[in-house]
């Protein structure tokens, strides 16, 4: 039987560190009810027929720890009952515990109460407190000592040659072995440790949002708490009820049958709660009915994967339990499922950021080790447990020095601001940028480096685009990637059906697409075009017009929606652009004849059929933003990982330094990010989202990654819907002035402000609270709402106190934002859009509104921040074109993206938002007090203003409308290529 026991023991620690390291990208975050139902469900049947198939598994052998079990409690029932002196052991019956109906259904009633607690808070863990389940131990300790523990009487050998050490020692027994409380101390220790690792997560905190005017600050861990006192009761319920030694307790086949019943109870009762929701709360249905979000054959396995470890930990524990006593499974399981997280993020993070105190963390490491160590001595002082050899706590003392050792040698501190070195490096990249532009007045070495880069001739027509770029002193004539990367996976489909599908798409007006059409080198506007669009597509054909002379007859299809359109499968997207690559062939034939022939007229009816799924007002990153990515890919291997309470380091460090974007093309590739599904209102709740999984030629004015949407200069820039229009400065600099004219000043005459103002329009919360995780909604809350709470801390790199010339990041408390001088404007203009139900009211009470203000008073400020909204943001271009610095945090990807370069032309920031304040330090400096001391560091005005004039001259160069007009007539002369069916005979060459 020790055999068993050991095999129990390492089974009930392996698979509860197996389900701590799964815990974060595990399916509970989606469907915590329907998971925790099914493990119940599997675990029920599992304990009964592990407890045939090994009989003696629940038999607590009576050779075993005979002096002693951990929690010698009484019989179930039957706490008060005093024992008779009279009653010797043959007297006694063994296992004559009866299982009660009163405590069947306490146990059924804490179990669901407990899992409800579990769901609810799991829905808002940005809203918890460190997890206080770690001191589980110390309390069942504590009722150890009030319950069970007796005052031992020690017997101390009196030498008359004793010693100093031989009494100190005497009175360390008396003191410590002999009171009922000899193990309060321990455990508290190893709780305590394992409450401290949590602080490892404090530097990450998430931008995500716990609104105050809902109280769920205090609801969520008045329900952990809760939570604690249930699990409290549950543990000593199943020790009280285990078959024990000393025969009292349940019999071993009454406990299996107590517990059995227990759970398949609690699954029943759930599952007839979940037929009454799905019933008469229709809201729910899809979630109940595991359709939002869909379930694939991953997900299946992860599921099985994890019933299968709950019933391991499940009927192992409960073995060690009898065997060892619940005090001390506790004691382990607490610190393995505590300890394992902690070491894998001390791993993952060896980089100064976050910062991780080398102190700190050691002494949270060893105070759960010395816990355990203390623990285990005292039991084996009073005969409790076999003595064991010293080598072993020696060897685990030396291995858990060897898994910190990556806190140790981590430096807590830089040498140099990592924004010092992006710049150089953003200066080095434009430089060989540069270089890399080709000859704009040859058009030989021009079609020369067509034809090395993409394998073909260019299309019809080239050599008048090149004069025609020519003519309007175009600075960049080679670089147009967008444009093949757009159009590739195109290659493979037919030219007739590529007509077929835009026909399809136009002729439907429910899928939101309208048509231009382009004949004898006039674009038009298509009737039936939606009234509320027809300005945008009116933009449009004046941008087309402006080259449409020199264009084939063709159709094209414009999304109306501000949210993309196509997302397709990585497996058929890879094949469809190899299959495309295979493809490139060209001629030297000009456009065929009769072209107008082969599209069709948009029809007297309405054509009803469409490949579009309207996914509008739900979640759509797992069916949609990141079916493009690789099954390998974080985003597909781990969707359901959350940044609810927590920065994901694991999907920021690819594109990051520290807190800092180093990489602003991986940033918005989301394959490494599943986190994007809860942090931004595209994948959160669009308002209008009509998609296909099939490669349909839509033209959108911007894109995530992973959508195949044909990208083309917005109308909205081009006919100047938003556009950069100081006025003359008038009189002196006075607040008057300001409300009279907008002048955009010097830059060191303007506010050391970061400045923002906008709508709700994101998405739509319709009061399902998901307006929690949209940028615009988080980045209001962070600036305004600052508070004390745990909730609101945040990571700041500033110079180290000790030695200026290195740079430290420092934890500090919301309001330190304020101490240190920084000073946003950052604000939500006239009302909440886009909201419905107890939404409104939150997120008017919870951000701060402003009425609204002039889009010219924008040049007043030194830093601009600049946000998504449902689609692209139009306000970036004439950002660009003033005299200050762009912070930009962009999902959507627009035509222009590969010319600009960041930390030249505009400051990145990450959709987390968690580098805003150190990013706004660098700049605007810092002129305040930290932790009660003063805090100086110069402002680097000189960086922040060769930022602004590089961006503002780079914009006046390469993102004027004659670039907007060029981007088009390039892009439209690749598609009047793959249009025709003569495709492969078609090009120019010299």
């Amino acid at each position: 039987m020790a055999g068993l026991d050991t095999l129990c023991y390492c089974i009930s620690l392996l698979t509860a560190g197996c389900l701590a390291h799964l815990f974060p990208i595990s399916t509970a975050h989606d469907r915590p009810v329907h998971l925790i139902a099914l493990a119940l469900t599997a675990c029920s049947f599992a304990l009964p027929g592990i407890s045939k198939a090994l009989p003696r598994l629940f038999h607590p052998a009576e050779s075993r720890h005979e002096d002693y079990t951990a929690l010698p409690l009484d019989d179930l029932g039957y706490v008060n009952r005093k024992p008779d002196p009279a009653e010797t052991p043959s007297t006694h019956p063994r296992h004559n515990g009866k299982v009660r109906i009163s405590v069947l259904v306490a146990a059924v009633s804490v179990v669901c109460v407990r899992l409800e607690l579990y769901r609810r808070i799991s829905m808002a863990t940005e809203c918890t407190i460190d997890s206080i389940e770690v001191f589980l131990p110390f309390l069942l300790a504590v009722y150890d000592a009030v319950r069970s523990q007796r005052a031992r009487r020690l017997q101390e050998e009196e030498r008359p040659d004793s010693s100093a050490y031989d009494a100190l020692r005497a009175t360390l027994r008396a003191h410590v072995l002999r009171p009922r409380t000899r193990y309060l101390i321990p455990m508290f220790l190893v709780s305590y440790g394992c409450y401290r690792i949590l602080y490892l997560w404090d530097p990450v905190t998430s931008t995500y949002i716990c609104p105050l005017v809902t109280g769920e600050g205090r609801i969520v861990p008045a329900m952990q708490v809760a939570a604690l006192v249930l699990d409290l009761c549950l543990v000593i319920t199943v020790y009280e009820s285990s078959p024990k030694q000393d025969g009292k307790g349940l019999s071993p086949r009454r406990c299996v049958v107590l517990w059995s019943t227990v759970m398949i109870a609690t699954a029943i009762v759930w599952s007839v709660v979940g037929v009454i929701v799905y019933i008469y709360m229709p809201e729910h249905r899809a979630w109940l009915s595991l359709l939002e979000p869909p379930l694939n054959f991953g997900d299946l396995m992860a599921i099985t994967g994890h019933v299968l470890l709950f019933c391991l930990l499940c009927i192992s524990s409960l073995h060690c339990i009898m065997v060892y006593g619940v005090a001390e499974m506790s004691l382990h399981l607490t610190a393995v499922m505590t300890m394992i997280p902690g070491l894998e993020f001390i791993w993952l993070h060896k980089s100064p950021f976050p910062p991780i105190p080398a102190f700190a963390t050691t002494l949270s490491f060893f105070l759960v080790f010395f816990g355990r160590w203390s623990y285990h001595r005292i039991q084996q002082a009073l005969g409790e447990r076999d003595r064991s050899k010293p080598s072993r706590h020696m060897l685990l003392f030396i291995f858990l020095c060897v898994l910190l050792f990556p806190a140790w040698s981590k430096k807590s501190y830089v040498h140099f601001h990592p924004i010092d070195l992006l710049i150089y490096d953003a200066k080095i990249h434009h430089e060989e940028y540069l270089k890399a532009l080709g000859n704009t007045t040859s058009l030989s070495e021009t079609v020369t480096q067509y034809k090395q880069k993409y394998n073909r001739n260019p299309p019809p027509g080239f050599d008048v685009w090149f004069e025609y770029a020519k003519n309007r002193s175009a600075l960049i004539v080679d670089e147009f990637d967008q444009i093949y990367e757009d159009l590739l996976p195109f290659r493979a489909i037919p030219p007739a059906d590529l007509r077929r599908q835009t026909w399809e798409m136009v002729s439907n007006p429910w899928n939101e697409i309208s048509g231009i059409t382009i004949r004898s080198g006039k674009a038009l506007v298509q009737e039936n075009v939606l009234p509320t669009h027809r300005w945008m597509l009116e933009g449009v054909a004046v941008l087309i017009n402006s080259f449409a002379q020199y264009l084939p007859d063709m159709d094209l299809a414009f999304n109306l929606n501000d949210e993309s359109r196509v997302a397709v499968p990585y497996n058929d997207i890879t094949f469809l652009r190899e299959k495309g690559r295979s493809a490139d062939e060209s001629g030297r034939s000009g456009w065929s004849q009769d072209r107008a022939a082969g599209w069709l007229p948009i029809p007297e009816h309405e054509f009803t059929q469409t490949v579009f799924r309207d996914m509008s007002f739900r979640n759509t990153f797992r069916q949609y933003g990141s079916v493009g990515c690789s099954p390998s890919s974080l985003a597909r291997r781990a969707p359901h990982i959350s940044s609810h309470s927590h920065i994901c380091g694991s999907c920021v460090r690819p594109h990051s330094i520290g807190q800092f974007v180093a990489n602003w093309s991986d940033a918005a590739d989301v394959c490494h990010q599943p986190d994007m599904a809860d942090l931004h209102g595209f994948y959160l709740s669009p308002a209008a989202f009509k998609t296909s999984h099939q490669l349909m030629p839509v033209f959108s004015q911007s894109k995530p990654h992973g959508y195949n949407d044909i990208l083309y200069p917005s109308a909205w820039n081009y006919m100047d819907k938003v556009v950069y229009a100081p006025s003359e400065e008038k009189g002196t600099r006075g607040q008057d002035d300001y409300h009279s004219s907008f002048p955009d000043l010097p830059f060191e005459q303007k506010e050391n402000t970061l400045f923002w103002r906008g709508a709700t329009s994101e998405g739509v919360s319709s009061g399902n609270g998901v307006w929690r995780g949209m940028t615009r909604q988080r980045l209001v809350h962070m600036a305004n709402n600052i508070t004390t709470s745990s909730h609101d801390r945040f990571t700041i790199l500033l110079p180290n106190p000790s030695d200026h010339k290195k740079y430290k990041y420092q934890v500090l408390p919301g309001p330190a934002v304020k101490e240190l001088g920084l000073k946003p404007d950052i604000a939500i203009v006239d009302r909440i859009a886009r909201c419905g139900g107890v939404d409104c009211h939150d997120q008017e009470s919870e951000v701060h509104l402003v009425p609204p203000t002039d889009f010219q008073a924008h040049w007043r400020y030194r830093y601009l921040f600049d946000l998504d909204g449902a689609g692209f943001s139009g306000r970036f271009l004439p950002f660009l074109q003033s005299r200050s610095v762009p912070f930009k945090t962009a999902l959507f990807r627009e035509w222009y993206d590969s010319r600009l370069t960041a930390w030249l032309h505009f400051v990145p920031q990450d959709s987390r938002l968690h580098g805003v304040w150190s990013t706004l330090a660098y700049f605007a400096g810092v002129n305040g007090t930290m932790f009660g001391q003063s805090i100086w560091w110069k402002p680097h005005l000189r960086e922040a203003e060769i930022i602004a004039e590089a961006g503002r001259e780079w914009a006046g160069k390469v993102l004027r409308k004659d670039d907007m007009e060029l981007y088009f007539f390039r892009l439209l002369l690749e598609w009047g290529r793959l249009t025709d069916d003569r495709r492969d005979e078609l090009g120019f060459d010299l």
